[in-house]
């Protein structure tokens, strides 16, 4: 199939018809940016043949906004040697033509003929869908669905397989798929289809018998667990006796007593030993507070002399920081005399810069007044001279209205006239000389001819009167009418003022010249005047007060002096200025910083003063020699009792150990928790054994024995019935795999043609690589060579791009066995392989280029930079827009 020729209009994008022409027989590539419509076109194709064109579900076909559109697509194309040409419209004018050569098919007739020729079907309701597009659903990509293959492939697999002309021989054909479906379905009764699961029946008969035999095994455990309560009564009831007759836990409670008094014992010889030892952690702190109190005796005298140091350091800093401030401060006089003469010689300057632009301003805007007057007063003459044409146009004004009316009216009576002579009597008389005749009351003599419009009488001298009529009814009602036309322009002409046509068309030249010679006076006066005459009045009267205020403000002026020639220029006085000025700034900032540092140097030195004060005063104290010599005192005596209480503490310590109270506090929890372990199992017992003793009475009343032969018989039937729906169900599963496995090599051998074409293209793409079909022909795994050796792979399990890829080289495939079973294929990729990488994408051009000289392929993308080495030129839609 080749495609020729296509045309589009009032369809989504395409309000305005759209053509494209002389399509190629190969490689098509159509380009333009997001929103040209690319889309839209395969849009068009795809309704073209998919829709009905009297369905009322393609409302979206309409263009935005225009209810009344009827989207019209007309298609030319060739099949093998017969050329086809398809005008379909729908929704406001529903039609289709289908011309095939000289015949011509309409309506349902050539969509049915359409479907049956390019393989594909009409929805039964509302619009078309993918399930319905059957072949051209498979090889027309839409936009981003070129990974998805299976969906297209199974929608087409009908034709695929006529194409194929796989008749997959008696186990595929009819009665095979019968046989197939029969075991198939005998086989899922019992196991499920994905997992060979048990299921149904088959499933009961496991879960009857395991629940039987599970019967079983509780019924005999609980058989033994009788016979063990039996024997365990027997050993309760002789060891309920001897503890009976012993009760051995009241030695254990003597024992529990006498530990627990050597126990308290112990403990008083701990609190006498906590006692030791908290005063002699008093006695601890008491000697680190006295230690404490020697040190700082000693360092008030370290400090006093440390302070007296640092007093003499600040006086000599302080007194080096005034007189660095002294030296700054005449600094600071003088750059502020140095900083005062440039201002004044900037003032200076600024003056005479001040003269010198009022001066050039005075005589610039003098010159503005010149200007502005000679404008208004020519302006003002413009305006009198327009004031005169206007008059003069209102005295010859005439309405082109009533002008083209007179020029009706006079041409209206001419047409009346011309009637009326030729449907007036002629009279032509030829009389003797000294004849005459009177006709009607003109008397006329010789040669002459005459129009008679009414009736009238001929006098002919010495022989009586004649009474001429002339003949015809529409002669009287013409007169009327001319009359009537005569009387309407003679009125239009008194009513204007004036005598005639030709002066009513000298009038109006007259007044369009006027008209001409005031949008000229107009034009001029604009141009002198654009905000007419009283702003430029105002304006000059603005530049005149603008010069009187200058030449005031040069009389405030000071006079020029001869000093005033030998001033810098302004930008030379503000540049010396600015430097005195930061001059003085750097000597202020010193200055202040001098200061700074003098005024915390002087704080330093009275801190300092007064700390060598208190310290003095600390250490002159009077008292302090006793202080230190009583904390002396102190600290030997509480040495004296440290070491005493840490004799004490030592024999106490020693006492305790040797008496190991931890073992005696586990002695007593040992005989508590023994005396408490034997009395509480023997009331255990004691429960045991009543509970015991009804546990049997009751158990023996069950018959156990009987329930479990019962269970036993249920068990071996059970277990019969599964042995048989296990064979049943191993037999089923058996002969299906075998008749899969015949329907695979059948399908194997007769899908070698697509198999060809596959690895034709894929050979491109992946060298050495082989594409695995399934049943219903689609991709199922990809085996190819990688980087670790061998590599296998699902179809699904590939990435977006390689399925796009792969999803695309298929549908080449398939386009191949098409074209091999002589049926019609076009190949349409709508901005097809974005998601290739550089390298994949040239080899995929080379899929494209050689399937080209195979198929008709029609490209759209968005991205023409990417396709210039297609070796084809692209179509820009744009371009193929402005031309239409």
């Amino acid at each position: 199939m080749r495609l020729s020729r296509i045309r589009i209009e009032q369809f989504k994008k395409f309000r305005q018809p759209i053509e494209i022409k002389d399509l190629e027989p190969g490689l098509n590539l159509f380009t333009g940016p997001n929103e040209a419509g690319k889309s839209t076109i395969v849009s068009a194709i795809r309704a073209a043949f998919f829709e009905r064109h009297r369905s009322t579900s393609v409302d979206d076909l309409r263009p935005w906004g225009d209810t009344s559109a009827s989207p019209t697509v007309e298609l030319e194309f060739s099949i093998g040697e017969t050329r086809y040409r398809l005008v379909k419209s729908f929704l406001g004018k529903k039609r289709c033509e289908l011309q095939i050569g000289t015949r011509r098919l309409d309506s349902t007739e050539a969509e049915d003929h359409l479907a049956e020729l390019l393989g594909f079907r009409y929805a039964g309701r509302g619009a078309s869908d993918s399930m319905h597009w059957g072949i051209p659903g498979l090889l027309w990509i839409q936009q981003g669905a070129g990974h998805d293959i299976q969906g297209p492939v199974t929608h087409a697999i009908d034709h695929l397989r006529t194409a194929l002309n796989a008749s997959l021989g008696e186990i595929a054909s009819s009665s095979g798929d019968s046989v197939l479906a029969t075991v198939e379905a005998a086989r899922n009764e019992l196991l499920t289809p994905s997992t060979g699961k048990p299921k149904g029946a088959y499933d009961e008969a496991i879960k009857q018998e395991a629940a039987l035999a599970n019967d079983i095994l509780e019924l005999d455990a609980d058989i033994a667990a009788y016979r063990q309560k039996v024997d365990t009564l027997a050993a309760l009831r002789r060891e309920h006796a001897a503890d009976e007759a012993e009760k051995p836990w009241i030695g254990f409670r003597t024992q529990e007593r006498a530990a627990a008094e050597k126990l308290e014992e112990i403990q008083r010889i701990e609190e006498a030993l906590s006692n030791e030892k908290r005063r002699a952690a008093e006695l601890d702190e008491r000697i680190k507070l006295l230690h404490g109190q020697l040190e700082t005796f000693a360092r008030q005298e370290k400090e006093l002399e440390t302070r007296e140091a640092e007093l003499e350091s600040i006086r000599q800093k302080l007194e080096r920081a005034t007189a660095l401030v002294q030296e700054w401060q005449s600094k600071r006089a003088e750059a502020e005399a140095r900083h005062e003469a440039a201002r004044e010689t900037l003032r200076l300057a600024r003056q005479a810069d001040t003269r010198l632009k009022l001066m050039r301003e005075l005589e610039a805007t003098r010159l503005k007044v010149k200007e502005a007057a000679d404008t208004l007063e020519k302006a003002e003459k413009e305006q009198v001279a327009l004031v005169e044409l206007k008059r003069q146009a209102a005295l010859t004004e005439i309405k082109l209205k009533d002008l083209e009316q007179l020029r009706a009216q006079d041409r209206q009576i001419r047409e009346m006239q011309i009637r009326l002579t030729a449907a007036a009597t002629r009279l032509r008389f030829a009389l003797e000389d000294g004849r005459s005749i009177g006709i009607g009351n003109e008397s006329v003599t010789g040669t002459g001819e005459r129009l008679l419009l009414e009736t009238t009488t001929l006098t002919l001298p010495g022989l009586g009167q004649l009474e001429i009529a002339p003949g015809g009814s529409d002669l009287t009602q013409l007169r009327a009418e001319a009359k009537q036309l005569i009387d309407t322009y003679e009125a239009l002409l008194q009513r204007l003022g004036l005598p005639s046509l030709e002066a009513a068309e000298a009038r109006y030249r007259a007044y369009t010249q006027h008209l001409a010679d005031i949008k000229t006076a107009e034009a001029t006066l604009k141009a002198l005047a654009p905000q007419g005459i009283e702003p430029l009045r105002t304006e000059v009267a603005v530049q005149r007060a603008r010069v009187q205020e200058l030449e005031q403000a040069l009389n405030l002026l000071p006079p020029e002096t001869p000093q005033t020639a030998k001033l810098p220029s302004v930008s030379e006085a503000e540049a010396a200025e600015e430097a005195a000025r930061l001059s003085l700034e750097k000597i202020n900032e010193s200055l202040h910083e001098a200061r700074l540092t003098a005024g915390k140097e002087q704080t330093a030195f009275e801190t300092a003063t007064r700390e060598l004060a208190a310290a003095r005063a600390v250490v002159d104290d009077p008292q302090r020699p006793e202080r230190v010599a009583a904390a002396n005192r102190d600290l030997v005596d509480a040495r004296a009792e440290q070491s005493t209480l840490a004799a004490r503490i030592e024999a106490l310590s020693r006492q305790l150990a040797e008496a190991r109270p931890d073992i005696l506090k586990q002695d007593v929890e040992r005989f508590r928790r023994s005396a408490e372990q034997l009395e509480k199992r023997y009331n255990e017992r004691l429960d045991q054994l009543t509970r015991l003793e009804i546990e049997l009475q009751t158990a023996g009343a069950q018959g156990l024995e009987e329930r479990r032969a019962e269970l036993a018989r249920d068990h071996a039937q059970a277990k019969r019935r599964l042995e048989e729906l296990r064979r049943r169900a191993e037999a089923l599963d058996y002969l299906l795999r075998l008749l899969r496995d015949k329907r695979r090599a059948l399908t194997q051998r007769l899908q070698a043609p697509l198999q060809k074409h596959l690895s034709r293209y894929l050979q491109l793409l992946f060298p050495g690589a082989c594409l695995d079909i399934d049943e219903n022909l689609s991709p199922r795994s990809l085996t190819r060579n990688g980087s670790n050796g061998t590599e296998l792979g699902d179809f699904e399990d590939l990435s977006f791009g390689a399925r796009e890829q792969m999803g695309i080289i298929s549908r080449l495939a398939y386009a191949g066995l098409l074209r091999e079973a002589g049926r019609p294929t076009l190949i349409i990729l709508d901005d097809a392989l974005v998601h290739s990488d550089e390298e994949r994408l040239a080899q995929m051009k080379r899929v494209l280029f050689d399937a080209a000289t195979r198929h008709q392929i029609l490209l759209f993308t968005c991205h023409p930079a990417k396709w210039r080495d297609l070796g084809v030129g692209a179509r820009s839609l744009e371009a193929i827009r402005a031309e239409a």
